[in-house]
């Protein structure tokens, strides 16, 4: 059973998985239509809180302040206002993710048809999906933590207790740590990325939430799992920034003509809430919201293959028993 799992399965996997002919244009539509959706949305309610924060760092150019204390207040209270947004967009978000990504594990897992839901399993790829953006969230961290020193030093400084010497050293010798943790924790990290990648489709293969089990199917699978990846994720990247880069040049002329008032170097937001340049933005959204939703589903393949041949027991297996039953 193991040695069906090959490095030309996983990477052309999207493309003879179920449904290879319906699936993928019905998710890119769904997932460029909601993703835009909830965009614009955001972006609407969220407006004015948008211009409360500009509006603020305009006037603190305005005054010539360099008191740290007082420009990193006066961005504390600005974004005071905004945080409620970014919570409940960061719920949608998530919620969001769920079910798309749950649709792309019922196609590789169980040959399911395109279908958007809220249910057991997406509760499932909720959890799954929390404890892998905190993980590499806690990894985020290392460099902030060695860099933590310095944001004291800021004030120290304005303030005249050290010299811009002693600032100078202090910054680049945390900047020398940094890098230092950086080589050591980003192989640590594309380690147990690739190792722990199919606990989504095992999410779904085995309802619950199965880190132990996403490490047993990719256990002798490491090379092929990243290197398919790695070739899906760079040429869906290039195919991506390339289509972008037109979609841009097209809608150019609706952003030329918006007539944005500077202040100070900074732009009026308020100029950018017209009909011709928010339908530009939408449209442009949708192009490169629905690419990346592709991108995403293809991404996830190389991982899922492996998990649909886990070793203890292949789902293909499994389905040519079924027909003698």
């Amino acid at each position: 059973m193991a040695k069906n799992f090959t490095f030309d399965g996983a990477l052309m996997f999207p493309f003879r998985a179920a449904h290879a002919r319906s699936f993928i244009w019905k998710y890119t539509l769904a997932f460029g239509v909601v993703g835009t959706a909830l965009t614009g949305l955001f972006i609407f309610f969220a407006k004015d809180a948008m211009f409360s924060f500009v509006d603020t760092m305009t006037q603190l150019e305005a005054s010539g302040t360099d008191d740290p204390s007082v420009i990193f207040g006066a961005m504390a209270r600005a974004l005071a206002t905004f945080t409620p947004w970014i919570v409940l967009g960061t719920l949608a978000s998530w919620v969001v993710w769920a079910m798309f990504t749950t649709a792309t594990q019922r196609r590789y897992i169980r040959d399911e048809d395109f279908s958007l839901g809220f249910g057991p399993d997406e509760v499932r790829m909720m959890g799954t999906g929390f404890v892998w953006y905190a993980a590499q969230w806690a990894f985020s961290l290392i460099p902030l933590l060695i860099m933590w020193p310095v944001f004291g030093s800021v004030t120290d400084f304005y303030d005249g207790t050290i010299t811009e010497d002693q600032f100078v050293r202090a910054m680049f010798g945390r900047v020398g740590y940094v890098m230092l943790a950086m080589l050591v924790t980003f192989p640590l990290l594309v380690f147990l990325a690739t190792r722990f990648s199919p606990v989504f489709a095992m999410t779904v293969k085995e309802e619950k939430v199965a880190f132990g089990d996403a490490w047993i199917v990719s256990r002798n699978r490491f090379w092929p799992i990243l290197g398919a990846y790695l070739i899906i994720a760079l040429v869906g990247g290039m195919a991506i920034g390339l289509v972008s880069s037109l979609a841009q040049m097209i809608l150019m002329p609706a952003m030329m003509n918006m007539n944005i008032v500077t202040q100070d170097d900074m732009p009026d937001l308020r100029a950018l809430f017209t009909p011709a340049v928010m339908i530009s933005m939408l449209v442009y959204m949708f192009v490169r919201l629905s690419l990346s939703g592709l991108l995403m589903h293809v991404v996830h393949a190389p991982a899922a293959f492996a998990a649909r041949h886990d070793p203890r027991g292949s789902i293909d297996d499994a389905l040519r028993v079924k027909d003698f039953e």
